[in-house]
């Protein structure tokens, strides 16, 4: 979280009176290793998504991380037809 701050990631803002907020969860997950020890612990917030109200909550679908492979994946596939990247 002070990672997060730090960076200016999110910003705290009120509420619209006008709608109830979504409630969110953290989810817990260990990472084992192969050995079955313990590699490292894992955390995530989500959103409680059954509470959601079509064309209120959800008009935009947000994607904030993009593997690096999917970038390889991609920018193979331009270098290979002669495609200009964007």
């Amino acid at each position: 979280m002070r990672a997060l701050d730090a960076n200016d990631t999110w910003a705290l803002v009120d509420s619209s009176p006008h709608y109830k907020p979504i409630r969110c969860k953290w989810v817990y997950k260990i990472k084992y290793n192969t050995d079955s020890s313990i590699n490292r612990y894992k955390a995530k917030l989500v959103a409680k998504g059954y509470a959601q109200t079509h064309g209120m909550d959800y008009d935009e679908t947000l994607a904030p991380i993009a593997k690096m492979t999917t970038f390889r994946v991609v920018s193979s596939v331009v270098a290979a037809r002669g495609w200009h990247l964007h």
